[in-house]
């Protein structure tokens, strides 16, 4: 791949881009500064930073790690402060004046909210409020059951196994994903060696930054994968090859995505709830971050199956605290959601090219 990379700073958000041969990209930035050199995906960003019922939702992970997002160094909140980003030669995914829109769209948010979306047949993604690393919740159950169906190979997974995995992609079970990590260890000769095999899974999807958790959990959390730090431009690469097929064979990609297509009502928040009017694979996570806020974040694939799918992974880092910054953090996400329904645009892409060969 031919890599054209070039960085500068927005409001204080980083905007770079990585060019596949034959496209050319046009990037119009309002007031720049210069930033050393940093990311490889298209920034159009803004920043910006609310909350289980008393009760700790099913599927929640307790923890440690990131604090409490807020503006990057240096960025405005105002709407006039942004990359507008169109690609010529490539499918462009977001309406004429998407980062003014974001903008506009975080200012009402009670948090900060970061994402990232990429074209399912590949081509420039785009970040829009930021990429940092965040815990990746349950949504890492995917990753995980991905990597003992690749571990099991021909032989595929067992009727114990395929009730466990039922149970951990669509409830968000956690001792059914335990089970299934277990079987890993197994395989894998322990802790250390099914988290190496996890990740590199997520190597195989062309992430080469994210780092799988290994550490006991903090008290009252349940998996040590869970507290792995994934950014959304990373989680992006990943269900992007899921969706096109290249982790698995072609059955166990459909089992997968079907899995996800049919997570349970009271979990359907976000990119669940938002009527696009096509089929949605998606898997959403949440726990506590050691502000006392809840992290919530979900990754998945609008319109999956088609050549005109858009990979998106949200994370909402809300400001309250507690039992209701959960609650928060999924209106967070269905509110982002319904945005990205108004400004995203569908159009077929190129036949899917698995980015690992």
């Amino acid at each position: 791949m031919l890599i054209l990379a070039f960085t500068l700073a927005v409001a204080g958000v980083t905007v770079a881009l990585t060019q596949a041969p034959g496209t050319t990209v046009h990037v119009t930035v309002l007031k720049v500064v210069r930033r050393a050199p940093k990311t490889t995906t298209i920034h159009i960003a803004e920043d910006h930073t609310n909350a289980p019922t008393s009760a700790t939702p099913t599927g929640a992970a307790p923890t440690s790690a990131r604090p409490q997002a807020s503006a990057p160094a240096g960025a405005s909140s105002g709407a006039s402060l942004y990359a507008a980003a169109t690609t010529t030669g490539a499918t462009a995914m977001f309406k004429a004046g998407a980062g003014a829109s974001f903008a506009h769209f975080q200012a009402t948010q009670p948090g900060h909210i970061e994402l990232a979306a990429a074209p399912l047949g590949g081509g420039p993604s785009a970040s829009l409020g930021g990429n940092l690393p965040a815990h990746g919740w349950s949504t890492t159950k995917v990753p995980v059951l991905v990597a003992l169906l690749r571990a099991r190979g021909t032989a595929g997974l067992t009727a114990e196994e395929q009730q466990w995995a039922e149970a951990a992609i669509t409830e968000s079970d956690n001792q059914s994903i335990l089970d299934i990590f277990g079987d890993i260890e197994q395989l894998k000769g322990g802790l250390l060696g099914a988290s190496n095999y996890v990740q590199s899974v997520l190597r195989a999807s062309g992430d080469s930054e994210t780092v799988v958790a290994t550490a006991h959990p903090p008290p009252g959390a349940v998996t040590t994968f869970g507290q792995t730090e994934w950014a959304p431009s990373e989680a992006v690469k990943f269900f992007s090859e899921l969706g096109r097929g290249c982790l698995l064979p072609s059955k166990q990609s459909n089992y997968v995505l079907g899995l996800m297509q049919n997570i349970e009502p009271s979990e359907s928040w976000g990119l669940g709830s938002a009527d696009f009017g096509m089929a949605v694979a998606f898997k959403g996570g949440w726990g506590p971050e050691p502000t006392g806020s809840y992290l919530v974040r979900q990754s998945g694939i609008i319109d999956v199956g088609s050549s005109r799918g858009i990979v998106v992974s949200i994370v909402a880092l809300p400001s309250g605290s507690g039992a209701a910054s959960f609650g928060a953090g999924t209106q967070m996400l269905t509110a982002t959601a319904q945005w990205l329904r108004s400004e995203l645009v569908f159009a077929a892409h190129p036949k899917y090219v698995c980015s690992v060969p």
